[in-house]
């Protein structure tokens, strides 16, 4: 199906199940390109004419003798074959067929070169090209819904960018591994089935309904686009997100506001018509969102905004300075992402070549975020660089500056910083250091202001009583 641009996609898959050299119908696999839940996909070449290349899906073989499932993966090749004729931003099916030697399905589709939208979210995408892109997208759903199709998995690695001599980079939707026809849905539901009920897609990037287990339609797809656009043109998540699990994205989506895009990144404006439309999208009411894609492409089109030099495909890793180990860069990356999205890496590299310390590293950082979490983020990106293996541009932390009250003993001091660590890791003793700083300090209070920095009740109450007993 897709083979990104600017590294070897397919490497470290290559004969690790033993289907690379077989021949699947007229084509030889060359080379394996990709896999997720439902099966994986390689490079195949015509046994015959060798410059026809294709991508071949086969089923996982841990799935072959699932039925449900082997008649899902037959679905995904019929709806992309239905759709592909309609629309070139829809992956178009070759053929399909089982591959009688041992019992697997597959089909096979263009193969395309290119990247990912999310790899071009993390680069950093200019205003005018997200539009673009956002108009495409919009196109190729647009087509989907008109066939009575529901994506319901709709994310930005499920969007893939080639290059396109018209357009630049051309928009390919893929995966419609979980789709299903909303007539087919209807008729189930009348027999009793609920073919679109049941949760099934990404916790990032599914609706309130959706991640609810509920019956979904195209507006739940409107939803799931929405949080793409609203990284695609802010470069950030429209939530602060704590923890990247279930119970975090179905509270955020079933019950939190998206901020404003002005709030999430002041340093990247967005003209307020866009804007709008996203957040309407957004909406959690399915009835409040846009009526189609139609509306959105509508509204996308009445926004002129200057022309950016024309994209570069192949992506060129910059040397990463050596201020942090490759290592404590990884840490401080996945610590961003989770409060300003995929343009997190793209930030941290640019400030590591404008710093020479860690202290200004990190407080360049924080400069991006909203004030109100500039202080917890240095902390725990301090702490967390702290506890990798060296770091020797690191200063001193605050336990050597700051003294200990004369009333509260040193060694119970030790005791609260061991106790805290254990609940929220290696930031508990910067977090000791804070509440001792306050005037007139006692043991009591000591504990009582460290155990507000638990969140579970449970656990804070257990950490008192350990410490006050």
């Amino acid at each position: 199906m897709a083979e990104s641009s600017g590294r070897a996609v397919g490497a470290v898959f290559e004969g690790s199940d033993g289907l690379v050299g077989r021949t699947v119908g007229r084509y030889r696999l060359v080379q394996k390109i990709g896999a997720g839940g439902m099966g994986s996909v390689y490079k195949a070449i015509h046994v015959e004419i060798a410059d026809l290349v294709v991508a071949v899906k086969l089923l996982s073989q841990s799935l072959m003798d699932n039925e449900s499932l082997r008649a899902r993966f037959k679905d995904e090749a019929a709806i992309c074959a239905r759709l592909g004729e309609h629309s070139s931003h829809i992956v178009q099916i070759r053929d399909y067929g089982i591959l009688e030697a041992v019992d697997l399905p597959y089909f096979t589709m263009e193969f395309l070169q290119g990247r990912s939208l999310q790899s071009a979210m993390y680069d950093g995408v200019p205003l005018d090209r997200a539009l673009s892109f956002a108009q495409q997208i919009c196109e190729g759903l647009g087509v989907a819904h008109a066939m009575a199709v529901v994506h319901r998995d709709l994310k930005p690695n499920n969007i893939f960018l080639i290059r396109d001599p018209r357009l630049g980079e051309k928009v390919k939707i893929l995966d419609f591994g979980i789709a299903k026809f909303i007539k087919d849905a209807a008729v189930a539901t009348v027999q009793g089935r609920a073919m679109t009920q049941g949760y099934l897609g990404t916790p990032q990037y599914s609706s309130p309904e959706q991640i609810r287990g509920r019956e979904v339609d195209a507006r739940s797809d409107l939803y799931s686009l929405g949080m793409i656009l609203y990284e695609l043109f802010s470069g950030v998540c429209p939530f602060v997100v704590e923890e990247q699990d279930f119970g975090s994205w179905y509270q955020l989506h079933t019950e939190c506001a998206p901020s404003p895009m002005a709030v999430a990144n002041p340093r990247r404006p967005v003209p307020a018509a866009i804007e709008q439309i996203i957040l309407r999208c957004l909406e959690k009411d399915p009835r409040a969102r846009p009526a189609n894609t139609a509306e959105i492409i509508e509204q996308l089109q009445g926004n002129e905004i200057p022309h950016s030099p024309p994209p570069i495909l192949e992506r060129t890793q910059a040397p990463i300075p050596s201020l942090l180990s490759a290592e404590q860069i990884t840490r401080l990356e996945k610590q961003l992402t989770h409060l300003l999205g995929p343009i997190a890496p793209t930030l941290v590299r640019h400030a590591l070549t404008q710093t020479t310390k860690v202290s200004e590293l990190v407080e360049t950082l924080a400069s991006q975020l909203p004030p109100a979490q500039r202080e917890a983020f240095t902390q725990r990106a301090l702490a967390q660089l702290a506890s990798a293996d060296t770091l020797p541009s690191l200063p001193p932390t605050r336990q050597g500056t700051v003294r200990t009250p004369t009333n509260i003993d040193p060694v119970f001091v030790q005791h609260c910083e061991r106790e805290l660590s254990l609940l929220v890791g290696p930031i508990a003793p910067i977090l000791v250091q804070n509440v001792l700083k306050m005037p007139g300090i006692d043991k009591a209070q000591l504990v009582d202001q460290l155990a507000e920095q638990i969140s579970d009740q449970v656990k804070a109450t257990r950490f008192r009583q350990r410490l006050l007993s």
